[in-house]
């Protein structure tokens, strides 16, 4: 031993001078590449400063000494350069950088055409630093040298004494040799008493829990079982068994027996589930010497019960994915029973039942509407029909409290509830987990699956009070669907079709070959009636000439196409019947004189032209209108009107009104919902009567529409604004976006849209600060191609409105044919918003429609906090009423709403 030691001692000697002094090489190379960079830098600023006073520009060189001057500072760049570990040299390459910036500073100016004594000047104050920079290097590798010699010097003395050493450490190695040898023996007879101990250890290894056995590492025979491991083996003895076989049922070494993975002095853990206890371990091994022979001992740890709440951790989540999966379907739905019948089979095939299925409870009977089954299951929808409840009225107390019913083994209720037992086994269920579809405290059904897993049947229940919950969501929004689409076809007042059916029927008749009778009729003077007595009693009086209509003309077709307006179509009519009937209309609408109408009739053999025959029944009926307004003069709407608003009616007398300034324009903000910050406004007309009073627009407004001279009023209206918001602007203020409502009259001029851009222009308004307002009669318009009119109007930068949305006109059928920007919702639907449930789903539903068509929504007349927190609720962004400003003149509008641009900003 003692000759090999001293052959690699001086081997090691010799790597490490040979290390050391490469290193030091190394440094010392890097030390002169420094060096001579500096140099390089020095001399190329010298050629530099030559070429630049010669007006011979070199932006190479430049960047070549900016990248040289960097790389000696931080030892990284593309020349290999280190950083010099020398406090001294990296001062003066400070110096030098900072001089080398003001170099080039006075370059720029010299090839800017300044004067050159200053670059030649501080060129040579460059050049000094520079030499004295290569001399503190020269200096600092010189040190480094004289550093090297004596770090060898040093290297080889310590080599030296460690071979003294370890002379004397093989003297004293010799004389412990001899020491071990006798405490060699002295251990042999410890080792035989350690055997007799490890028979004496075996006692308690028998009394722990846990079971635990020994192993040889080389042939599998079993050395040792303590007795839980007996017990749970049933094994009596241990003689030329194997491990294998008693541990595992094998007949050959296990595969993933893990004697290979062992190491000395190491635990080894890892899982198994037993195939002979059906129990689930984590295992702990690990390698000893048992009575001479090597072997492997393990300990097995029971973590059925962890192991299963795993389990149940994962069925968990699974199960919440395939919720979340349910619910996403459910909110997608355009067909609920489609989609529960996907929802259905998507939840029993994650639980693998039997079936899934709802059952709906009605007059207290039970009606499976949907089932799914499993491949192989028989379906027994048809034996659930019109069952009678009180079968599972054992059932109520657990819905009531909304929680499942849960039947794990159906014959535990064998004696307890005979007649469901039998209606269950008749359906071949054995296992049933139920839960309570309620809405508003009323049970409407249950969601229920047959023969769960019996490990599963415990954790379906919350599964299916969540699913109840979705579906019952994805119900109510289908029923509200469902009523959003009764709305688009039928009139709320009277239950007739609306114009929307209107149209679509007399499109595509049903019977084009049959005959048909039409009526065609106009209740008369109910404008009179609302002015007179309200428009909720002329809403009675509408009701009450619907009945009468519905009394003579049964299972004929009603639709209510205009606010006073009827049409009635009777398919597949005998001629002497249709006329029968029509007397006795006739004779009901004479009987009262507040029931008064206007009625035109047609008959025709055939359907094919039913639009013919409803314009012959609507021009007779004109005829009798005529006839009953000879009776009844117009003028006598406006009774209650002065002499004054009267002569309004002349178009001459408007004009010079209109020029005197005798009208006013008012403006009513609109604010955001979200702050109550002021968005835009809409212009409101007032009339100023020379006796000074104010009279407000629907006192006027009708006399001019039936006149039709109110278009003077519109593009008056939309002038003045129009001037207010150039003069607003002019003066730094912020403005906002106006709305202004044109009637009828104004939309059917030839020229309206080209008329609106000339007075934008006229005054310097871009068109996007103007909306227009249009009410939803414009649908009704004949000669009026609306679709072409709003799309003049956005091409002209225009925004568009559709008004009074939510009266008796309105039509949801109109936003699906006409691109709209924005809607707004009439005073009407949010008068009684915040009491009744069924005015604010439709406004949610309504604002759901605007947002997914990019329309914005705004409520009108909002007069109180309740309704504008149910607005808010339903979605609605935008509104406008009383609860925020009444309507106010310019100058009220301008010094309340209006700031200057740069307040604005701050």
């Amino acid at each position: 031993m003692q000759k090999k030691v001293f052959p690699i001692i001086l081997v090691i000697a010799m790597l490490a001078s040979s290390l050391i002094s490469f290193f030091f090489i190394y440094s010392l190379q890097g030390n002169a590449k420094v060096i001579n960079y500096t140099g390089v830098v020095r001399g190329a600023t010298q050629r530099l400063i030559k070429q630049e006073l010669n007006h011979q520009p070199n932006d190479a060189l430049i960047a070549k000494i900016d990248g040289i001057l960097k790389e000696l500072y931080t030892g990284e760049g593309d020349y290999g350069l280190t950083r010099l570990d020398s406090d001294e040299f990296q001062d003066l390459l400070v110096q030098m950088q900072e001089e080398w910036k003001q170099l080039k500073k006075e370059i720029y100016r010299v090839r800017g055409g300044e004067d050159a004594g200053a670059l030649f000047a501080d060129s040579e104050s460059f050049f000094d630093l520079a030499d004295r920079t290569v001399a503190s290097a020269e200096q600092f590798s010189e040190k480094r040298v004289r550093s090297a010699a004596q770090s060898l010097l040093i290297l080889n003395c310590a080599f030296t004494l460690l071979v003294i050493l370890i002379c004397i450490y093989n003297a004293r190695q010799a004389r412990l040799r001899r020491e071990i040898e006798k405490a060699g023996e002295e251990n042999q007879r410890k080792m035989q008493q350690l055997s007799q101990l490890e028979e004496s250890l075996q006692a308690p290894m028998n009394e722990i829990s846990e079971m635990m056995y020994v192993t040889d590492t080389e042939n599998y025979d079993l050395l040792f079982l303590n007795q839980a491991g007996m017990e749970s083996f049933h094994v009596d003895s241990l003689e030329g068994k194997k491990c294998y076989r008693v541990i595992q049922g094998e007949d050959a070494p296990c595969e993933f027996c893990p004697i290979q993975m062992l190491r000395e002095g190491e635990n080894y853990t890892w899982e198994h589930t037993n195939p002979i206890t059906g129990r689930h371990y984590i295992l702990k091994d690990r390698l000893l010497e048992w009575n001479g022979r090597p072997a492997k001992m393990e300990i097995a740890f029971d973590t059925t019960k962890a192991e299963r709440e795993k389990t149940i951790l994962k069925f968990t989540l699974e199960a919440e994915k395939m919720v979340t999966e349910c619910v996403s379907m459910l909110y997608r739905q355009h067909d609920i029973v489609k989609t529960t019948s996907q929802v259905l089979k998507k939840f029993g095939s994650f639980l693998s039942a039997d079936r899934t299925y709802i059952v709906d409870i009605e007059d207290g009977k039970l009606y499976n509407r949907l089932e799914w089954c499993a491949d192989g299951v028989p379906a027994h929808k048809d034996k659930m029909q019109g069952i009678k409840f009180s079968l599972i009225e054992r059932w109520l107390p657990y819905f009531e409290q909304q929680e499942c019913i849960v039947i794990q083994d159906l014959e535990e209720i064998k004696e307890l509830s005979p007649a469901e037992y039998q209606l269950m086994r008749g359906q071949s269920i054995t296992s049933l987990v139920a839960a309570p579809l309620a809405s508003a405290g009323k049970l409407q059904g249950y969601l229920a699956v047959d023969n769960p897993p019996a490990e599963q049947i415990m954790n379906v229940a919350s599964l299916l009070q969540t699913l109840c919950y979705f579906l019952l969501l994805a119900r109510n929004n289908a029923e509200n669907q469902r009523e959003l689409l009764h709305l688009s076809y039928f009139d709320t007042l009277t239950s007739f079709y609306n114009r929307n059916r209107y149209i679509e029927d007399t499109n595509a008749p049903a019977h084009p070959n049959s005959p048909v009778g039409v009526v065609y009729l106009d209740v008369n003077g109910l404008k009179d009636i609302n002015d007179q007595y309200g428009h909720e009693f002329g809403d009675m009086v509408l009701v009450e000439c619907a009945k009468r209509m519905k009394q003579v003309f049964e299972g004929a077709d009603f639709y209510r196409i205009g606010g006073d307006e009827f049409v009635i179509i009777c398919p597949d009519i005998k001629k002497d019947v249709f006329h029968s009937r029509l007397r006795e209309l006739r004779s009901q609408f004479h009987k009262d004189p507040l029931y008064r109408a206007a009625i035109g009739s047609q008959w025709a053999e055939s359907v094919s032209n039913l639009k013919q025959t409803i314009a012959n029944a609507d021009a007779k009926m004109y005829e009798d209108k005529k006839e009953f307004y000879q009776l009844h003069p117009v003028s006598q709407r406006y009774r209650h009107h002065s002499d004054e608003i009267l002569r309004l009616a002349d178009p001459s007398v408007l004009k010079e009104e209109l020029q005197k300034n005798r009208f006013e324009v008012y403006l009513q903000p609109k604010v955001s919902s979200s702050d109550q910050e002021a968005v835009g406004a809409e212009a409101l007309i007032r009339y100023r009567s020379k006796s000074d009073t104010l009279v407000l627009p629907g006192n006027f407004l009708p006399l001019l529409e039936e006149n039709e001279s109110i278009s003077l009023v519109d593009f008056y209206v939309f002038r003045f604004v129009c001037a207010k918001l150039k003069d607003w602007m002019d003066q730094g203020k912020q403005a906002y976006p106006v709305s202004v409502n044109f009637s009828m009259s104004s939309l059917m001029q030839p020229s309206f849209v080209e008329h609106l851009t000339t007075i934008c222009e006229t005054y310097g308004i871009s068109p996007h600060y103007m909306e227009i307002e249009v009410t939803e009669k414009i649908h009704d318009m004949e000669g009026l191609d609306i679709k072409a009119l709003i799309s003049s109007l956005h091409d002209a930068g225009f925004a568009v409105a559709i008004d009074d949305f939510g009266t008796e006109y309105a039509s949801l059928a109109l936003l699906s044919e006409i691109d709209f920007d924005v809607l707004k919702l009439d005073k009407s639907m949010i008068d009684n918003i915040a009491c009744n449930p069924k005015t604010k789903t439709i406004v949610e539903l309504i604002s759901d429609v605007c947002r997914s068509l990019g329309v914005n929504l705004v409520a009108e007349g909002i007069e109180n906090e309740e309704q504008f927190a149910a607005l808010r609720s339903c979605g609605v962004d935008l509104a406008q009423g009383f609860l925020f400003s009444k309507p106010l003149p310019m100058e009220e509008y301008e010094t309340s709403y209006l700031k200057a641009t740069d307040d604005k900003e701050k």
